[in-house]
């Protein structure tokens, strides 16, 4: 109250020229000093993992975590310039894992705490979303493993049924005949013909078992739409599994604190790991045109997207 602190800063100031500590031109002086007042904003880094640690170790006065608390709010300033440009009622989580040693080092569960428009009390990198097209690379391993495919191998995209199921390509059109890396680096819809052959149940299972779960409704048994978004997935497994693509095929459970355990778990065979990491490499980084910029100076990124139905959740 900003106006009754003024009344009692006077009431001091006043005080101190009758007691002769100030002289009444300084106490004039001081009297001219406007009183703002101020809202104080606790610091609130990493704020959604603070809160799911304290939860984890409610009796612990300190938790030592692996932040890097430049990267973090590096991350956090980078997300909230985006966001200002992007309507109201979205958000933004971002996870990033140190592939040696499955450290997370920032941690951004929403776009703001705060922000109770954006809803920015939803932790989502535990939120279980859909993953769109982002299992495809390890369907794309998994084939490479049991030989079905090489990375050149010719694929058809066409359109397809698998009963009454007829996945469709995201811009409705289909390619034809096209090679395997150039399939999984356009994310054509042609793994639903592949993991018809891999096997829906083989292949969630082999998720699984590396910490990759994946969430379907009650009594629903992993079939052919699984790779194309019809699951659910954590942001921290999807990250823990495509940390295998730079640790030879082995990934794992991400790890917030020096306290947790390395739980490693193997998700491809080492060359076919370092297949669909190539493939991945050779897609072009968003953002840079190779006739603009001179992009061979810049460190290699593999990547992919994903993008649930009806635009509700984009990966990369």
């Amino acid at each position: 109250n900003a106006s009754d602190a003024r009344v009692a800063r006077d009431k001091v100031l006043q005080r101190m020229a009758t007691l002769g500590v100030w002289t009444q031109d300084q106490v004039r002086d001081a009297r001219i000093e406007p009183v703002v007042a101020r809202s104080l904003r606790p610091p609130l880094s990493a704020a959604l993992l603070a809160r799911r640690l304290h939860q984890r170790h409610p009796q612990e006065r300190r938790i030592q975590t692996t932040i890097d608390m430049q990267l973090q709010r590096s991350v956090e300033e980078r997300v909230q310039g985006y966001m200002a440009r992007l309507p109201e009622r979205t958000s933004a989580a971002v996870l990033i894992v140190d592939n040696a040693d499955l450290s997370v080092r920032a941690y951004l569960g929403s776009a703001e705490f705060a922000d109770e428009a954006r809803l920015g009390h939803v932790d989502m990198v535990q939120a279980w979303r859909s993953p769109g097209s982002t299992l495809k690379p390890f369907l794309y391993g998994l084939a490479l493993d049991d030989g079905l495919i090489h990375s050149e191998s010719l694929l058809v995209d066409a359109p397809q049924s698998f009963g009454d199921y007829r996945p469709g390509n995201f811009d409705q059109a289909f390619n034809g005949p096209v090679g395997a890396a150039e399939a999984l680096r356009l994310s054509l819809n042609v793994p639903a013909d592949l993991l018809e052959r891999v096997g829906a149940a083989r292949f969630s299972a082999r998720l699984a078992n590396t910490g990759l779960q994946l969430r379907l409704a009650r009594g629903v048994k992993p079939n052919l739409s699984i790779i194309l978004g019809g699951t659910g997935v954590r942001m921290e497994d999807l990250a823990g599994a495509y940390a295998a693509l730079s640790r030879k095929g082995v990934g794992g459970v991400v790890r917030f604190s020096e306290q947790d355990a390395l739980i490693e778990r193997r998700v491809l065979s080492p060359g076919a790991a370092w297949i669909i990491r190539e493939i991945l490499e050779a897609n072009p980084r968003p953002g840079y045109r190779p006739d603009t910029f001179d992009t061979g100076s810049h460190p290699k990124v593999a990547w992919k997207t994903g993008t649930s139905y009806g635009f509700r959740d984009a990966w990369a």
